[in-house]
This record gives structure tokens, C-alpha cells and sequence, in this order.
């Protein structure tokens, strides 16, 4: 009897669970106000808002550090040229809806190239290429980077960039070793550039660094470094058993200011936050 009335006090309490959650799952989630109607719902126009799709344009200065790599290897040092400067335009967008970070940057710049190799401590030698140790080529380019970015509250965002170049070698200067300062050949091309020198360069470029945004301006420090592919001269120009090659590998600074074209939406939580009371204070002036 008692097995009885348990199994029948189990199964009127299945009962009466499964009527709550019928009566719940009727129950409609929110309730409008009488006076809100389909017509009413119907004339309202939600404008949509993309976040972090915005253009800007602006100018940059600063320094570049030339430096190089060699085969065989050398001896070789930074050197400091500036000023470096140019221009830029950006574009931030969201990339398939979903990832707020991306954008592209084209601009042109005038940039440096170079070497200077070191004395050996061990021999105290320098080695030379057609007797300058030290040579220095300004060079204007073109470029097109990837640029990510990350908004770190509303005036702050962290930004890295990758891509790539080409430039042109437009000047020369050479610095003799002094046993050829006074060499009749090293004169006549110490700002010249030679039949065996390459002019073109290209290759890889990117950097990383930091934005200040105070809309609509936008203050940009870069750091940033350049893999060029275009060597400085034909490798096999002094023997064709003898292969030697030296390409760019340089590094730089530079800050530039930057306007925003178009008005800019982050993605940052507090921003967003800002953006949703922006929105609720317009819905209710009107």
C-alpha cells in the first residue's frame, strides 16, 4: 500500500511540473506598454552603427637605422639618418563582421639605406666594397601593411603592422677607407652609382607600436624594420666564381598625426557602453 501511494505521489508531482513549465514557457518573456503598437514599432528607424569602420588620413617623421646583412659575413654597425618622413592613408574595418581589428595602410615615404662595416678587433682590418666602408643611399618608396589594432579603453590602442614595399635608390654617398680617399676610381664614383649596382628595392616591412586617439586626431609611434630582397649590387660582379651579396636590414622611428576622415565607433567595452547612452539619449530628445 505504501509503494502504492509513493508511486502515485511521484507521478501527480511530474504532473504538476510539467503544467508550471508549460505555463512558464507560455508566459511571454517582456511586456509592452499599451500605447506601443505595430504601427507604432514599424515607423521607427534603427540606424546601424559599424564599429571600428572608419578612414583617416596623416603625416609621419622621424629616423631610419640602416645597418644591412652580408655574405660573406662583415663587421657592421648601426648608423643614424633622419629626417624620414611621409605620408599615409588608413582604413579600419571589420573583417567578416566579427573581427573589429583589421585594416589597410598605404603610403609613400622617403627612407635610408645603407652599411658601415667595422675594424676587426682581432686582424684591425676593415673590409671595403670598391673602397668605401661606409655608404649611404636615400630611397622613396611606396608601401602597402596589414595593419591590426587593438582599442585599450577610449584614447589608447596598441597597433602592429606587416606588408610590403618598393623604392627606387635614388643618391649615393660613399666613405673611403684611407688607403683609397685619394683613389683616381673611388673618385669618380663616390656619389655616383655604378653599372654593377642594383637601384631597385623591395621586400618585407612592419612594425609595432602605439595610438593616442583624441577624435578626430590620432597620434601614431611606430616602431619598425624593413627586410629588403633587392641587393645592393650584382653578387658576382668582381668574379663569376666569387658570390657575395648584401641586402637592407634596417630598422626606424617614427610619429605621425593623423585626422579621422570619417567618424570613428570603437570596440573597446567602455566605448561601446558610451556609444549605447549616446543612442538612448538621441531616442529620447526625439
Amino acid at each position: 500500500m505504501k509503494k502504492l501511494l509513493l508511486i502515485l505521489l511521484a507521478v501527480f508531482s511530474a504532473y504538476v511540473a510539467r503544467a508550471q513549465v508549460e505555463v512558464d514557457l507560455n508566459e511571454e518573456f517582456f511586456t509592452l506598454p499599451s500605447e506601443v503598437t505595430d504601427a507604432y514599432l514599424d515607423s521607427i528607424t534603427v540606424k546601424k552603427t559599424a564599429v571600428n569602420n572608419y578612414w583617416m588620413a596623416g603625416a609621419f617623421g622621424g629616423a631610419a637605422l640602416p645597418y644591412g646583412y652580408f655574405n660573406p659575413v662583415r663587421y657592421v654597425r648601426w648608423q643614424v639618418k633622419y629626417p624620414v618622413y611621409g605620408f599615409s592613408v588608413i582604413r579600419y574595418f571589420t573583417m567578416f563582421g566579427r573581427f573589429p581589428n583589421m585594416g589597410l595602410e598605404v603610403g609613400a615615404q622617403l627612407d635610408y639605406e645603407g652599411y658601415e662595416f667595422k675594424r676587426s678587433k682581432e686582424t684591425g682590418n676593415i673590409f671595403t666594397e670598391s673602397g668605401a666602408y661606409k655608404a649611404l643611399m636615400s630611397v622613396p618608396e611606396a608601401f602597402m601593411l596589414s595593419h591590426f589594432h587593438f582599442d585599450v579603453g577610449d584614447h589608447f590602442k596598441l597597433m602592429a603592422k606587416v606588408g610590403i614595399y618598393g623604392g627606387y635608390r635614388q643618391s649615393i654617398t660613399r666613405i673611403p677607407e684611407e688607403s683609397y680617399a685619394q683613389s683616381k676610381t673611388f673618385l669618380e664614383h663616390e656619389h655616383s652609382f655604378q653599372d654593377y649596382d642594383r637601384r631597385w628595392s623591395y621586400g618585407l616591412k612592419g612594425g609595432v607600436g602605439f595610438g593616442l586617439m583624441f577624435d578626430p586626431i590620432e597620434i601614431h609611434a611606430v616602431v619598425h624594420i624593413k627586410w629588403g630582397w633587392g641587393s645592393f649590387w650584382n653578387p658576382d660582379y668582381t668574379s663569376p666564381y666569387y658570390y657575395r651579396f648584401g641586402y637592407p636590414l634596417d630598422s626606424g622611428f617614427t610619429i605621425g598625426v593623423y585626422y579621422q576622415l570619417t567618424p570613428r565607433h570603437g570596440h573597446s567595452r567602455a566605448y561601446l557602453r558610451k556609444l549605447a547612452r549616446q543612442i538612448v539619449e538621441q531616442e529620447n530628445k526625439q
